[in-house]
């Protein structure tokens, strides 16, 4: 009976197969392993990309191959280009940060990818069955700038800027953004008011 290969491409060797190169393999299996759950690969990225994955190897040599890693960060200089980087399409999840300069569309060669912009990172899970690219943690860079306060904007950070001294959040009601607003205190009226009901 010959050896066959699991989701990550490890050698599943058979029974009595392989006679002195067993614990070889056995070895590049773990290290693959290992890099699945915490390998760390670095990728300059010039153009659309395909990473590296073999899936039928009964190699004695462990190879750091870019597509079983478990982080990918992605350097570069693109220029606000757009590239693709195709990633194995095997049921595996990546942590991507994304250097590049332009925004990385990861695929797994099906029409469902995920865009993630220079500076941001995202955690993704390719199904193999419908060769689709999810997004399961969506990491935007934040909205604004420091000692800004965030909020949901259509799905994204955006960022209030800053008020001044003494000045509150305030929101005008469902629909409208909030903003910093004069802290007016209790008006002369109010004050009455409840003067008349508290006592």
């Amino acid at each position: 009976m010959a050896s066959t290969f699991s989701n990550l491409g490890l050698n599943l060797q058979a029974t009595g197969e392989n006679s002195g190169t067993w614990g070889a393999i056995t070895n590049v299996n773990l290290q693959e392993i290992d890099n699945a759950i915490a390998g760390v690969v670095t990728i300059t990225l010039t153009g659309n990309t395909t990473l590296a994955f073999t899936t039928n190897s009964t190699s004695t040599t462990y190879t750091d191959e870019a597509g079983r890693n478990k982080t990918i960060i992605l350097n570069g200089s693109l220029s606000a280009t757009t590239v693709t980087v195709t990633v194995p399409n095997i049921e595996k999840d990546y942590v991507i940060i994304n250097n590049s300069g332009g925004t990385a569309t990861i695929s797994s060669g099906g029409s469902t990818t995920v865009s993630i912009g220079t500076g941001s990172k995202n955690y993704v899970i390719v199904d193999p069955s419908t060769t689709s690219v999810i997004s399961a943690v969506p990491a935007a860079t934040p909205g604004g700038s420091n000692y800004q306060v965030q909020y949901n904007n259509n799905g994204a950070f955006g960022a209030i800027s800053n008020g001044t001294t003494g000045q509150i959040l305030t929101s005008n009601g469902s629909g409208a953004t909030p903003s910093f607003q004069a802290n007016t205190g209790i008006t002369a009226g109010k004050s009455i008011a409840l003067t008349l009901v508290f006592g």
